[in-house]
């Protein structure tokens, strides 16, 4: 357990320091940092799955609100960028009403987020996960140890492998490549505990590659449904053919990458024997 307790340790610095950043300014880098950080915590922790005090679960729980508050600014900040992309002249209008909508939306985000940091600015977070990192360095299990990391990953993915590609499945529609996306996300910071190595590399490299693919597409499906609730009553928006036309480039797109991770050899690697504890969920959070 000394590598994961060294994780730890360091994610807690890395979390420490960009809430210190946070508190002066909300830079989109400094929000998507937050964010990723407390996912990798998330992910850590519960592979360890260490016997927690109510207390250390109620700052897990804090920390997985701080996580979706900065998410809320994070798919501002991606949307806005995304309408850099449109380069129809005629949409000029359209995408300066639009940016402004979404710079309002961003203002109001960073309002809760950071009064979701000050909130617990007080609340001995750090402190606690300092006591997480302990627990896991005791390397001592709830259950009986888990797979190495990476052995873990693969069988949760041959796992959603299966499960996409069962004959009773239904077709990848939204919802379904939703799941897909929130999923992979799990398998890859899992993965990431992982021993430096070749293996490991690719195996994330393969994940970071479809996961691209799936956020794209799930990104422009928001800034799709915020043209749509503008400019619905507007038959002739170009702005909204167009947004719509790239939205379904990047459904296909995502459609055809998770397809084919589900069929190749990444997921289709035997599997080690899973233990008892392999065959519980990986991740609590969301």
């Amino acid at each position: 357990m000394a590598l994961l307790e060294q994780q730890i340790k360091g994610l807690t610095r890395d979390l420490s320091e960009v809430v210190s950043n946070l508190s002066e300014e909300a830079a989109p880098k400094s929000v998507h940092r937050l964010r990723t950080t407390i996912r990798r915590i998330e992910s850590l922790i519960s592979y360890a799955n260490p016997d927690l005090r109510k207390k250390l679960e109620r700052s897990l729980e804090r920390l997985e609100e701080l996580r979706k508050r900065a998410g809320k600014v994070r798919d501002i900040d991606v949307q806005t960028k995304l309408l850099d992309q449109l380069g129809n002249g005629s949409t000029a209008k359209d995408k300066k009403m639009l940016a402004g909508l979404l710079e309002k939306k961003r203002d109001r985000q960073v309002k809760r987020l950071h009064s979701a940091l000050t909130k617990h600015a007080g609340d001995k977070l750090f402190s606690r996960l300092e006591r997480v990192a302990e627990k896991i360095g005791t390397g001592l299990f709830r259950d009986n140890p888990p797979l190495a990391p990476l052995e873990e990953a693969r069988l949760q993915l041959s796992r959603l492998a299966a499960d996409f590609s069962h004959p009773a499945a239904k077709a990848l529609k939204p919802n379904r490549l939703h799941e897909a996306r929130i999923q992979l996300k799990k398998i890859r910071y899992l993965a990431e505990l992982a021993d430096d190595s070749a293996e490991r590399k690719l195996f994330l490299a393969q994940l970071k590659a479809v996961q691209d693919d799936v956020g794209e597409w799930h990104d422009w499906e928001e800034l799709t449904k915020l043209a749509e609730k503008r400019f619905a009553d507007r038959v002739d928006c170009a702005l909204l053919r167009e947004v719509r036309a790239l939205f379904a480039a990047r459904e296909s797109a995502a459609v055809s990458a998770v397809t084919r991770l589900f069929a190749g050899p990444v997921a289709a690697k035997k599997k080690p024997t899973a233990t008892a504890s392999s065959l519980r969920s990986f991740a609590r959070h969301a």
